[in-house]
């Protein structure tokens, strides 16, 4: 038997069909429902706020630096310690310094890559704060056109009761 195999599927599709020409029932679920359930990105909801921070993380920690300090816990033979410590760290030199400046490089781009998805993420915020303004602003205005075509409607029930009493011979008012 090989390990591995990729035919799983398969496999489930056979337990299906010996179980339905037995008569009995299965209820194993198929590969890709295990999948979806156990590594779907499906459970995770979007935290605006712990992706801001995250992003603002990755901004501010984005190079790496080769040197480091050196440090030695030997009090006695400490010098010779930074000594040694130092020429391994020169003879590794030309083989670090050029990962480093390329991780930096990758590490930069990505950076960036994030930081245009802030922005993205905060101007559809922006956008929607603008709107819920701009929604509250039209509705107290229909609520005072309302209320003035209320009164206006008094006016006019008034007059044309005004205009009913005139035509029937009553106050000249």
């Amino acid at each position: 038997m090989k390990k591995n195999n990729a035919d799983i599927q398969r496999f489930l599709d056979k337990v299906y069909e010996e179980t339905s020409n037995s008569g009995e029932t299965c209820d194993l679920i198929t590969f890709n429902e295990f999948w979806d359930r156990k590594y779907g990105a499906a459970e995770t909801n979007f935290d605006r706020r712990s992706f801001l921070n995250d992003i603002s993380v990755l901004a501010a920690s984005n190079q790496i630096s080769y040197y480091q300090e050196l440090t030695s816990y030997k009090r006695g033979i400490a010098p010779v310690v930074f000594f040694f410590k130092k020429i391994i760290r020169k003879i590794c030199a030309f083989l670090f310094l050029p990962v480093v400046a390329a991780q930096n490089s990758v590490n930069m781009s990505f950076s960036r890559v994030a930081l245009h998805i802030r922005n993205y993420v905060n101007r559809e915020e922006i956008l929607k704060m603008q709107f819920q303004k701009k929604e509250m602003e039209l509705s107290g205005r229909i609520e005072i056109q309302q209320k003035e075509i209320i009164a206006l409607n008094e006016r006019i029930d008034e007059l044309s009761g005004k205009l009913e009493n005139l035509i029937s011979g009553g106050d000249n008012k």
